[in-house]
């Protein structure tokens, strides 16, 4: 996506814009991840899965997979019955495809180019739906929040692992900091892209708290939303019950 020097970025995602960044910095983005977060990653998506409760038998989808790392945790702490690993970027998703290559435990896992806000599925198809830093991404995220909805089975749980704001006011205020000027930079080291990386901190800034989250899902038809909180609430897990 061109854009202008000293154009205003901002942190409101657009179907062109997502897919412009994350086609541009996929090889690159789990290095990224890795060095921004100080190897949390890992553990959030780990925590992630076992909150979300799945069940050996169950099927699982991961929306906006990206570059496959909940899709690999899925498969290594959880394996369920089947999982379904989709991202709209195929750029991302053959990232993640190359990683499960190796995987060889008992789920059938599959990969799909698919639109978290349209899911080409049938009703009540799955047991467990999830997204790991996804949903900030998306234009329309009330879509998404019906559409995940209507394809989970009654009961069924939508896990949403997503960054979050610090409770701690010292904390928090370091954290912004962080966000503003280390993240920019350190994604034009190590990506060349400063201005995804200045977008995606203002994504960050822009995405609603943990109370305002759970509205939403509430308002989407949710009957029960709960959240844990991770790193003194720089992430937190959203469970959303059918």
């Amino acid at each position: 996506m061109a854009s202008h020097v000293g154009e205003e970025i901002s942190g409101c995602p657009t179907t062109e814009r997502v897919q412009t960044i994350f086609s541009t910095i996929a090889p690159r983005y789990d290095r990224f991840n890795r060095i921004s977060s100080l190897g949390l990653d890992r553990s959030w998506r780990r925590r992630a899965v076992r909150y979300a409760g799945i069940a050996p038998a169950d099927q699982v989808l991961d929306l906006a997979a990206g570059t496959g790392d909940l899709t690999m945790a899925i498969l290594r702490y959880a394996e369920p019955a089947g999982l379904l690993s989709t991202d709209f970027v195929p750029e991302m998703l053959e990232v993640g495809e190359q990683k499960a290559s190796r995987y060889q435990g008992e789920t059938l896992v599959s990969f799909a180019v698919v639109d978290a806000q349209a899911l080409p599925f049938h009703d009540d198809a799955y047991d467990v739906v999830t997204v790991g830093f996804g949903v900030r991404n998306m234009p329309d995220r009330a879509a998404n929040f019906r559409e995940v909805r209507r394809v989970l089975k009654p009961g069924g749980r939508y896990a949403v692992l997503e960054f979050s704001r610090p409770s701690p006011a010292p904390f928090r205020a370091v954290y912004h900091l962080y966000l503003r000027h280390v993240i920019p930079a350190l994604g034009a080291l190590l990506t060349r892209d400063r201005r995804a990386f200045e977008y995606l901190n203002k994504s960050i800034e822009a995405f609603p708290g943990r109370v305002a989250l759970a509205r939403e899902l509430h308002e989407a038809g949710f009957s029960q939303v709960q959240w844990h909180t991770m790193t003194f609430g720089i992430v937190a897990v959203h469970i959303a019950t059918k």
